[in-house]
């Protein structure tokens, strides 16, 4: 995140240790988006807002502040009162529409926030911090193209900005550049060492490239930065149970992540291939009460469990939208390889595994979870 500005006040301010107390306030009140750092900032912030001495640009900044404050802690109601009074106070500053803008965001507004975000790069066409956040916007939307220009706008605008490479190398992955991709989330792991984020990301991308031992390495490191994050979890067991040899660590990873999140249907599915596959009884048909069995993935779940078979499996990916049913279709053969395999189909499973690698859109993690079990079963 990029820091706060403040401008004006300062040198109103009457006695020498109360300066110095202003000045630490105005420091700590800075939106710079460590969450370990909000309750005392949003502390200051009040500080500065309740002050008796506080001009309308310093109130301002503050309350633009603690928005931004309130918005990383999800308490999104307050963060929005807080945005809109910065704005009714001073309404020239364009981290406060950013700061708004990221609140509609997260609560579900994207016109809102894509409103807002304009309006900060209107009065600062220089920011960095704004491009990076409707860069971030247009790719939830689907619009890659504005994204991926917004980013490089970005990082034009701010060369040692970490966060814009990891989105960029992010957008990158999901167009299928992997080397694009690592180049970026290199740059933005040597300008931020700490963030769990960009590993998690690299690691992904060295998955889908083949080289699960430097993707297990990204994975490690970004649990170590943030041990709560399921995805990462989730991923590492994939790459654990690709490479073969380390099912336990793979079964134990994707019972963290059903843990962790106990919807996530995926997780469950992984975890109980892991299970079976080290010859553990399969609990999924339990697991089943706590997903949602009306959408997809459901028959790969009813599959696994008994209630239907593969035929009625790729039956049920089929959809009236091209791209979506060749996603459900390469998983619904890349699931039904894995379990036939378990049933010791090895036919079956390798007709259908040669499918999930022939046509599984590169950016699934089951593309090269087919391959590898193909070059296994040979």
């Amino acid at each position: 995140m990029r820091d706060v500005m403040f401008v004006a006040g300062l040198a109103m301010l009457m006695a020498a240790p109360a300066l110095a107390d202003s000045y630490s306030d105005l420091d700590q009140c800075k939106f710079v988006g460590q969450l370990t750092k909000a309750d005392q900032s949003i502390a200051a912030c009040d500080r500065i807002i309740g002050g008796a001495k506080a001009t309308n640009s310093s109130r301002a900044a503050a309350l633009s502040s603690r928005c931004g404050w309130r918005w990383a802690k999800q308490e999104l109601d307050r963060a929005l009162s807080d945005c809109n009074e910065a704005i009714s106070v001073d309404g020239s500053r364009a981290e406060t529409y950013v700061n708004r803008g990221n609140v509609y965001v997260s609560k579900g507004d994207p016109d809102h926030a894509l409103s807002d975000f304009n309006e900060a790069i209107k009065r600062d066409p220089r920011g960095a911090w704004a491009y990076n956040a409707r860069g971030e916007l247009y790719n939830k939307m689907g619009d890659l193209d504005h994204a991926m220009a917004d980013f490089n706008q970005s990082i034009q605008l701010d060369p040692n900005y970490a966060m814009a490479y990891r989105l960029r190398g992010e957008l990158y992955k999901s167009r299928g550049d992997f080397e694009q991709a690592r180049a970026d989330l290199n740059q933005s792991i040597r300008l931020d060492p700490n963030d769990a984020l960009a590993y998690f990301v690299r690691g992904a991308v060295s998955y889908l490239r083949g080289d699960n031992a430097t993707a297990l390495a990204d994975f490690t490191a970004s649990l170590r930065l943030d041990p709560s994050n399921q995805a990462t979890y989730f991923n590492r067991g994939v790459a654990y149970y690709v490479i073969g040899a380390h099912m336990p660590d793979a079964e134990a990873d994707f019972k963290k992540a059903a843990e962790l999140d106990p919807k996530d249907a995926y997780a469950a599915l992984w975890l109980d291939l892991a299970t079976r596959r080290n010859n553990g009884e399969s609990r999924l048909r339990e697991q089943a009460a706590q997903l949602d069995m009306t959408a997809w993935p459901a028959p790969l779940t009813r599959e696994f469990i008994g209630e239907s078979d593969a035929a009625q499996t790729l039956a049920a990916a089929r959809d009236n939208d091209p791209k979506t049913s060749r996603g459900r279709s390469c998983e619904a053969n890349f699931y039904s390889g894995e379990f036939a395999l378990l049933a010791k189909n090895k036919q079956q499973a390798l007709q259908m595994l040669k499918r999930a690698a022939s046509d599984c859109p590169r950016t699934y993690i089951e593309a090269p979870a087919a391959m590898a079990e193909l070059i296994v079963q040979r």
